[in-house]
């Protein structure tokens, strides 16, 4: 029979290797899914006083998330920018799925709890910014709405990253406790193997007392 350490060690394997079974279910059950408001026409501070129309939209994400997401998709886009106070300006932008041509673009993106709105301005060349009503708004919501796949893949490339640690984490414990295990198997092998030798020796003994 087995020493209740061997059992001890087995019960810890089995509930590790449960734990791995669940962290790979996560990839697949934990994938981000990010919903959005429909994005409005609004009124938003620019700059210190003035406000200017612009165009709103709520994420189901934190500001950090939704700033990458963006950043990320308008670098893959081609579109530049620099630092404007607390946003982002990219000049001259000209791009068939924002529908705009030679319109500078500001970009914001605010905390809202565990949420974040996203804010983008359109200046056209004539100083005018775009608003509600503009040939150029339909362009810019879907664009803004399009923005939530990006989202949900950066979501889930954190996600799929953190378990990853989870599951080598995992392992290791998995791996050190197999070690443990053998080791101690060997060492009861090694003391059954000495009890039985002397348990022979004893029977030999008793059998000259007769």
């Amino acid at each position: 029979m087995l020493s209740k350490k061997v059992l001890f060690l087995q019960k810890k394997l089995i509930a590790i290797m449960k734990r791995i079974f669940v962290l790979f279910a996560g990839l697949f059950f934990l994938g981000g899914i990010v919903s959005a408001q429909n994005v409005s026409a609004v009124t938003s501070p620019f700059g210190k006083d003035a406000m200017r129309p612009a165009f709103s939209m709520q994420l189901d994400c934190q500001k950090k998330i939704a700033e990458e997401a963006l950043k990320k998709r308008l670098k893959k886009d081609r579109i530049k920018g620099k630092s404007f106070g607390s946003m982002m300006m990219y000049s001259k932008v000209s791009n068939k799925d924002l529908g705009v041509t030679n319109c500078s673009l500001y970009t914001k993106v605010e905390s809202v709890g565990r949420k974040s709105n996203v804010i983008f301005f359109l200046e056209r060349e004539n100083g005018n910014f775009i608003t509600s009503g503009d040939p150029e708004e339909v362009g810019i919501m879907k664009y803004m709405e399009s923005l939530t796949a990006d989202v949900a893949a950066l979501q889930h490339k954190n996600k799929v990253e953190d378990q990853k640690k989870a599951y080598e984490k995992a392992e290791k414990n998995y791996q050190k406790l197999v070690s443990q295990q053998n080791k101690l198997e060997k060492k009861i092998q090694k003391a059954d193997k000495e009890r039985q030798e002397q348990k022979t020796q004893l029977e030999e003994l008793q059998k000259q007392e007769k």
